[in-house]
């Protein structure tokens, strides 16, 4: 595989997709924001069994809480439930409390589901998120963006 091939796996903006991108989440607690997410990727070809793959969201969740305070969530899973690096995104205007270190609620939940034997791609997904989303003007244009296709644009921008 060719250098581009590889960071196109792992650059954000190519692994969103806007029918993958809920700006107006309902769900008020934790437990219905991660169920609001992960059914964005519900009908998924790349997901066997998404019930199972939902259960080892939870459980990764209930092993170590995945809010990384300043209004972040990453929930992920290494699984054999899935066939190539996924994301769904979540937004809420009020804020969820995911139990953060911080004390503050969470408006964005970017939830990735990645298939166990990519571990490089996985740590890379993972820590470009994070690295991304530590930039206060970054998440303040997602927490602003009108709409999917302008949040998509957003990380697009900020990894170029």
């Amino acid at each position: 595989m060719s250098k581009p091939e590889k960071e196109g796996l792992t650059k954000i903006a190519a692994l969103l997709q806007a029918g993958r991108i809920n700006l107006q989440l309902t769900a008020r607690d934790k437990h219905a924001a991660l169920r609001e997410v992960a059914a964005l990727l519900n009908t998924s070809q790349c997901i066997a069994n998404f019930d199972a793959f939902f259960k080892e969201i939870l459980e990764r969740e209930r092993v170590s809480n995945t809010a990384l305070g300043h209004d972040v969530a990453i929930p992920h899973a290494r699984t054999e439930q899935c066939t190539e690096i996924l994301i769904a995104v979540g937004r809420s205007a009020d804020g969820i409390d995911f139990e953060a270190k911080d004390n503050q609620p969470v408006r964005l939940i970017f939830l990735i589901g990645t298939p166990k034997q990519m571990v490089t791609e996985y740590l890379r997904v993972v820590g470009n998120l994070a690295r991304l989303l530590r930039q206060d003007d970054v998440r303040q244009r997602l927490l602003d963006a009108p709409d999917s296709t302008t949040f998509i644009r957003v990380l697009d921008e900020a990894e170029a």
